[in-house]
């Protein structure tokens, strides 16, 4: 038996954030927002529109503005209290990977202050939200598809990469709108288009891919596939659908076994293990390529470049 767990409620297009954010107040009665996102985002004023739509909608905000790269277990302990001291009814995470996968543990945490991240890593039943506030993701680049994801990609007190997953981690709301990705340069899109179709192709090979989180990875690897080209020389059009495309991805990541954690950048699959692969194979003939090698061979020039 399958199941498929999704944010409550998943927004995209261009310009659905401000729809998606709307309900905090109007649906949710929301009156206080803790905002976690990286100081990038910040400086370059990305965060901006977000802070001032909240505001527009009579929520008070704190922010939250240091996020390393991988989000370090000692920073997010470290950021907790000012959490807990805002008291906020949802806490919204801006940015890409990083930004919401702090956002994911901070939730963690605030809902549980006693929870041993390094437990729950090993443990997810250890993870339990809701309680105390919600969460809302807004996606600003389209690298991870985290917005849909029950993951966080985490640094623990060792250095070490790790993943902490739980379905208690997926937002109430989540918003994959392409407004946020025109300040994104084309070496940035590139790299998080490649990254994401690399993961793509992995959930896709996996044991448990079913018929809807095949359907899901289908479009989005098409999506990368068609699109990416013209994202990078700055096509609106064209970063919509390649952002919509990680956004199907990260819905799918999270219902099927990946073949190793979502920090790998790159595929640890060997070309003939996704070649042999009847998904790989199916999607091959509905995208009009020769066979799987030519599909993979693909793939391989996008995030290998």
């Amino acid at each position: 038996m399958y199941q498929l767990n999704l944010p409550k409620k998943v927004y995209f297009k261009t310009g659905s954030y401000t729809v998606a954010l709307r309900e905090l107040s109007e649906v949710y009665h929301a009156k206080r927002a803790f905002v976690v996102s990286d100081h990038h985002l910040y400086a370059e004023g990305i965060i901006t529109p977000v802070i001032r739509w909240l505001e527009k909608q009579g929520l008070r905000t704190a922010e939250f503005f240091t996020v390393d790269d991988v989000p370090a277990f000692a920073a997010l302990r470290a950021a907790l209290p000012a959490v807990t001291a805002f008291h906020p009814d949802v806490i919204v995470g801006v940015g890409g990977g990083a930004a919401m996968s702090a956002a994911k543990a901070l939730w963690a945490l605030y809902e549980d202050p006693e929870l041993d991240l390094a437990a729950a890593v090993k443990d997810p039943t250890l993870v339990h939200t809701g309680g105390k506030t919600l969460l809302a993701l807004v996606a600003t680049s389209f690298g991870s598809g985290a917005q849909n994801s029950p993951f966080a990609v985490l640094r623990d007190d060792a250095g070490t990469l790790v993943q902490l997953k739980s379905q208690c981690l997926l937002p109430v709301i989540s918003s994959t709108d392409a407004f946020f990705t025109v300040s994104m340069t084309a070496r940035q899109v590139h790299a998080a288009g490649a990254a994401s179709l690399a993961q793509a192709m992995r959930a896709l090979a996996a044991e448990d891919c079913c018929e809807y989180t095949g359907s899901l990875l289908d479009q989005a690897v098409a999506g990368i596939l068609q699109n990416l080209t013209a994202a990078e020389a700055g096509c609106p059009a064209a970063r919509e659908k390649v952002h919509d495309a990680v956004g199907m991805a990260g819905a799918a990541y999270g219902n099927v076994t990946l073949p190793a954690d979502v920090a790998t950048r790159l595929s640890p699959m060997s070309a003939q293990e996704l070649v042999g692969n009847a998904r790989v194979t199916h999607l091959a003939r509905k995208l009009g390529y020769a066979d799987a090698a030519a599909l993979v061979q693909a793939c391989e020039a996008i995030y290998r470049t």
